[in-house]
């Protein structure tokens, strides 16, 4: 009497490697409605903001002649490129938002084991999720730092004695260095969806982050409060989107450094954890 013995072919994973797993990501990300919503609410909400901003700005100064402005600009009572970028302040919450919603998501309806039996080598399915959200994030950051600063700007300059324009110095630093500010502000909410997997308290979090904690480093004592606060996101973001009053605070370049290494911190613990923790 003979016997068939029947070899069960290994399991192989349906994503093809990294690009297979990156075509996944961004099948999901432009899958689902919520995305849509959220992109709509931070580029409708930061720009609209910026031009209400720019609007005050003008009535405020509308009678102010032109030496006097440039005096008023020169002191640092106001920043034309900063007040038309003030919408970010709504836009970093709106990236940072989706940025948790892109992880914490899959765990609320148990997509992640559907997405781990897929990809089960779960350090590349978390790099094709944050390679396609960074990319996404970033485009949307830019598309909101220039279309703030063009709009923004050219209120106050039909409404004041101003002449503005991407060409001055410093303003296209400042105008890319917000959408990089974005494009941070959701990869740090995208770290904090990993690390709790709850989404409303990873947002709790990443709003805690982003705008309480910088609130709260305000009644700490000098030179503890300028310290510490400098190196918080809101200010980082004022002095990202600054062109005037760059002495007091981090340079641009290094407030944004130090935004990325409290991203990349957050991807390292929530790496870590979706490594160790049971889906």
């Amino acid at each position: 009497m003979s016997t068939t013995t029947i070899v069960a072919e290994p399991r192989r994973s349906v994503s093809g490697g990294l690009g297979g797993a990156l075509r996944s990501e961004w099948t999901k990300i432009r899958s689902v409605r919520s995305t849509y919503w959220t992109l709509a609410a931070s580029v409708v909400a930061s720009i609209g903001f910026g031009a209400i901003a720019s609007a005050s700005l003008v009535h405020n100064y509308r009678h102010v002649s032109a030496a006097a402005l440039q005096q008023e600009i020169a002191r640092g009572n106001f920043d034309p490129v900063a007040q038309a970028m003030t919408g970010i302040i709504l836009g970093q919450i709106a990236l940072a938002v989706l940025g948790v919603l892109i992880i914490s998501s899959e765990y609320r309806n148990r997509m992640i084991r559907t997405t781990l039996t897929a990809v089960p080598v779960r350090p590349r399915m978390m790099l094709a999720k944050l390679a396609t959200f960074s990319l996404l994030s970033l485009v949307v950051g830019e598309v909101i730092a220039f279309v703030s600063f063009f709009v923004g700007i050219q209120i106050q300059n039909s409404g004041l004695p101003l002449s503005v324009s991407l060409s001055d110095p410093g303003v296209l630093r400042a105008v890319v260095g917000i959408g990089v500010y974005l494009a941070l502000t959701g990869v740090i909410g995208l770290g904090l969806g990993l690390i709790i997997r709850h989404s409303a308290g990873a947002i709790t979090a990443a709003i805690g982050f982003l705008l309480v904690l910088p609130t709260l480093a305000t009644a700490l004592p000098q030179p503890w409060q300028h310290r510490v606060g400098e190196a918080l996101p809101l200010s980082i973001g004022e002095q990202t989107a600054s062109t005037t009053n760059l002495t007091d605070h981090l340079s641009p370049g290094v407030g944004l450094l130090v935004l990325a290494i409290y991203a990349v911190v957050a991807l390292a613990i929530g790496g870590w954890l979706l490594v160790s923790r049971d889906a």
